[in-house]
C-alpha cells in the first residue's frame, strides 16, 4: 500500500509538471496576447502596408517608360533624358497602402517577344505610348492588342505619353488609334494622357493622377 501510494503521488507531480511547463511554453509563446480592437485595426494596417503589387510596364522603344518610372521614383528630374531600356528596369515605390513592384521591359523588337511571359506574376500592366509617334501607333496598337488577349483579366493602365509634343495626337485620336472601342466593356482598362517635358506642375499633376489611379486598382 505504501509502494503504491508513492506511485501516485509520483504520477501526480509528473502531471502537475507537465501541466505547468505546458502553461509556461503556451504564455511565452503568446505573451498574453488578448487582441483589443484598437489593436485589430493596428495589425490590419501593419498587414495591408506589406502587401505587394506587381506593375508591368510596357511599350515601343522610346515611349518613355524609363522617364515615367523617374517621375514616379522622384529620384531625378522628369526632365532628364533617359537612356533606352536594353533589357529591364526596376523600381519599388512604397505607399502606406501597399508596395507597388515595378517592372519595366524594353520595348525593342528583340524583347517585345518575351512580354507576354511576364503578365503571369502582374497585378497591373501599365502600357505607355508615344502620342507624338504617329508612324509606329499601329504597331503600338497591334502589340497592345496581342497583350489583351494573353490575360483578359489583367487592369490595364494605358499612358499617352509625350502630349506636349505639338504633333501628339489627342486622347480621342490616341483612343481611335489603338483600338480601344473594340476592347470588352466589363475590362478595366483606363487611358490617361502625360505631359512629362511639360514645367514640373503639370507633369507633377500628371503623375499623381497616375499613382492615385495605380493604388485604387492595386
Amino acid at each position: 500500500m505504501v509502494l503504491l501510494r508513492h506511485i501516485s503521488v509520483a504520477l501526480t507531480a509528473a502531471v502537475t509538471a507537465v501541466g505547468a511547463a505546458l502553461f509556461v511554453a503556451v504564455n511565452l509563446l503568446y505573451k498574453r496576447r488578448v487582441w483589443t480592437p484598437e489593436d485589430y485595426y493596428v495589425f490590419k494596417e501593419e498587414e495591408e502596408e506589406q502587401r505587394e503589387r506587381q506593375v508591368l510596364v510596357l511599350g515601343l522603344d522610346g515611349a518613355g517608360k524609363s522617364s515615367v518610372l523617374q517621375g514616379l521614383s522622384g529620384a531625378a528630374s522628369c526632365k532628364r533624358r533617359c537612356k533606352p531600356t536594353r533589357g529591364f528596369n526596376f523600381i519599388r515605390l512604397h505607399t502606406p497602402a501597399c508596395q507597388l513592384d515595378f517592372l519595366e521591359i524594353g520595348g525593342g523588337e528583340d524583347l517585345r517577344v518575351y512580354w507576354a511571359d511576364f503578365l503571369r506574376r502582374t497585378h497591373i500592366l501599365v502600357y505607355v505610348v508615344d502620342s507624338s509617334d504617329r508612324s509606329r501607333l499601329p504597331v503600338a496598337k497591334d502589340e497592345l492588342h496581342r497583350l489583351l488577349r494573353v490575360d483578359t483579366q489583367l487592369p490595364v493602365v494605358i499612358l499617352g505619353n509625350k502630349q506636349d509634343k505639338p504633333n501628339a495626337v489627342s486622347v480621342p485620336e490616341l483612343r481611335d488609334a489603338l483600338s480601344l472601342g473594340s476592347v470588352a466593356d466589363q475590362r478595366k482598362l483606363f487611358l490617361l494622357s502625360l505631359q512629362l517635358g511639360s514645367v514640373g506642375a503639370t507633369a507633377a499633376c500628371s503623375l499623381q493622377s497616375l499613382q492615385d489611379l495605380l493604388l485604387k486598382l492595386a
